[in-house]
């Protein structure tokens, strides 16, 4: 059903039989009671809250809306409607246009037998169409002559005694000419008005989208924040472990230091009690022959034992925890990331959201390279951190943050029934001198593994990736040959998601594992070759790595290459300056960095890993790196 208007103060329903509605200068209809009882004079469209003051605006009848309500009453309410012919209280059930009369069955049947009105149009409820109830006005001076013209000077409905009277000399036009002049000019201000509020409309859906970007713009960047702050924590809780670790071993060398000292005390003491024993039994019973006898041999051990004084005291090396840089750290943190608008043109290339990890370019424990390489193609690869940074200065530059931790070889873990970590942190295919043996060591892997783990990153929303910054560290190899021969592998380095870890004797062997292997080949003998393998399966083989002539020695260089976030792996091998594979991979868990030095005997290896600050990065490490990541 239509809606009948409302009054925009009162908000009740204009009625054919009740109170006239006038027309607000917004446009919007006030009800004559309305008006009529204003306040102070003074009318509140409760539609748009324009204020209108009486004393000021004469208000004009809405015709538009009365002819509405006819309208919608002869469609919807049709009992409401009366004979206005005979006034007789009879329901209408016509109209008739002509004698602007609302005409009863009885009424309408003694209208159509008359001769002055049976060619009158008249038309049922039903039938009734917009407009068609127009009543045509009659001029109030002169009764009965229609309104025909329209006097454009007084801006007003003239009939035609009044257009030969007083308005003989004003500019009068047709009335139907004139209201189809205006009817064109309310087109086109309909067509403006329209215009309008479909830029609004437009502007609107702009800000809703804006709306729907902001809250998904904070919901990303609560996970970038989530993820910067659980880097750091992550690196926080490794530098920790790193520190207990450290602490653990200088206090396990320290601790074996003194057992041997306190061993070798012991027996020197031991050996004092036997001869002083003796030297006392000798004094009991020994005659004037045997004194003279015994007195050589006992002032030579009696040398002995007083060339080696032991100390006074043992001086106990005082270890310490240095906090150095403590406070600047916490300085750093607190200024760490800012939250600034997406709109603004300000650039803080510090404070970049799209994947920013807190480091210190200054730490001795990680480092952060910024990768630029002439002419190289727009990469997703977009990253910048607040770090230090080397530039090329020729070429179109792509920047590509890459994040060098520092890594550290578990000499706990490692498999010492084939290798060791030296003091100096170098892995060697040989035995400790003193063996080691506890639950936590590696029992099948003939190497070890890094210190810490690398974790995945945490999972990416449904609208972004999750957020990542590759990773690098370098391994330099002194290896040596002794006798040479079929030896498979001499060395590996690689990584493998942690349960797997201790699956297998060498990385190429072990499932969920990845890993650049150097090693003698069947295929070209008298050298060894350089592979990459993947979950078992060997890749492409380069050969002539080095002589396997005994008595050659040579020092081998490899780089790893790790975006966990991408799924990517990629070794390099930096002598031959080769990207030797790329891979892709969906990882499960975190990985472990792993190293394996072979079997002793036919080579001697001493791998040291280089990481964080350590690394030197020239530019044609970075191209390699570059190119590895694309």
């Amino acid at each position: 059903m239509d809606a009948f208007p409302k009054c925009s103060v009162c908000q009740h329903q204009f009625t054919l039989k009740g109170p006239t509605p006038y027309l607000l200068p917004c446009l919007h209809a006030v009800c004559e009671i309305c008006v009529t009882s204003a306040a102070g004079g003074v009318i509140s469209c409760s539609t748009c809250q324009r204020e209108v003051s009486l004393t000021d605006t004469t208000l004009q009848k809405d015709a538009v809306r009365q002819k509405e309500i006819c309208h919608l009453t002869a469609k919807h309410r049709p009992t409401e409607l009366l004979c206005t012919h005979e006034d007789d209280g009879n329901q209408a059930v016509c109209w008739c246009q002509e004698c602007e009369e609302f005409l009863c069955e009885y009424c309408q049947n003694m209208h159509n037998s008359f001769k002055a009105t049976r060619r009158h149009v008249v038309e049922t409820f039903s039938d009734t169409s917009l407009g068609s109830m127009y009543v045509e006005l009659v001029c109030k001076l002169h009764t009965r002559h229609p309104l025909e013209y329209f006097d454009e000077n007084c801006k007003m409905l003239i009939c035609s005694k009044c257009r030969l009277g007083e308005h003989a000399d004003h500019n009068v036009t047709d009335l139907n000419v004139a209201a189809d002049a205006a009817k064109g000019r309310i087109e086109d201000h309909e067509k403006n008005v329209s215009a309008y509020r479909i830029s609004h409309q437009a502007y609107l859906k702009n800000i809703s989208k804006a709306i729907n970007d902001t809250k998904k713009t904070s919901s990303d960047l609560k996970e970038v924040i989530h993820h910067s702050f659980h880097s750091l924590r992550t690196q926080l809780d490794q530098r920790e472990k790193e520190l207990i670790i450290e602490l653990e071993n200088q206090t396990k060398q320290e601790l074996l230091s003194l057992r041997t000292k306190q061993i070798t005390s012991e027996g020197e003491s031991e050996r004092c009690k036997w001869t002083s024993d003796y030297i006392k039994t000798a004094l009991r019973y020994a005659s004037n022959s045997d004194y003279l006898t015994l007195e050589s041999s006992i002032q030579d051990i009696t040398k002995t034992h007083l060339t080696s004084l032991p100390p006074h005291r043992h001086r106990t090396i005082a270890t310490a925890f240095n906090t150095r840089g403590l406070d600047k750290l916490k300085s750093e943190i607190s200024k760490f990331g800012s939250i600034s608008a997406s709109g603004s043109d300000q650039t803080d290339k510090g404070t970049q959201t799209v994947d920013s990890h807190l480091t210190a370019a200054d730490s001795k424990h990680e480092h952060l390279e910024l990768l630029e390489v002439p002419n190289a193609p727009t990469s997703q690869l977009r990253f910048d951190a607040g770090c230090e940074t080397y530039r090329r200065e020729t070429g179109t530059m792509t920047p590509v943050t890459l994040r060098c931790p520092q890594l550290q070889l578990d000499a706990a873990r490692a498999n010492t029934d084939r290798c060791h970590v030296t003091t100096d942190g170098q892995l060697v295919n040989s035995r400790p001198a003193t063996q080691h043996r506890h639950s936590g060591r590696l029992r099948k892997y003939r190497g070890t593994c890094a210190s810490t783990s690398i974790p995945l990153p945490p999972s990416p929303s449904t609208v972004t990736p999750a957020p990542h910054t590759p990773q690098y560290w370098e391994t330099h190899s002194r290896v040596g040959v002794v006798r040479g021969g079929l030896e498979w592998p001499v060395l590996e380095v690689g990584v493998v998601e942690e349960s797997q870890v201790d699956s297998g004797w060498y990385v190429c062997l072990q499932r969920r594992s990845w890993c650049v292997s150097v090693g003698s080949c069947d295929t070209h003998r008298e050298s060894l070759c350089t592979s990459v393998w993947q979950q078992g399966k060997e890749g492409k083989c380069y050969s002539n790595t080095m002589s396997d002539t005994p008595g050659t020695q040579a020092t081998l260089h490899y780089g790893v290459v790790l975006d966990v976030g991408r799924g990517r792996l990629a070794f390099i091998d930096l002598d031959r300056e080769v990207v030797l594979a790329k891979v892709d991979v969906e990882w499960r868990e975190s990985l472990l960095p792993v190293f394996s030095v072979g079997r002793s005997g036919l080579y001697t290896v001493n791998m040291k890993v280089i990481s964080g600050a350590d690394i030197t990065m020239t530019d044609t490490k970075k191209s390699l790196i570059y190119d590895a990541l694309n």
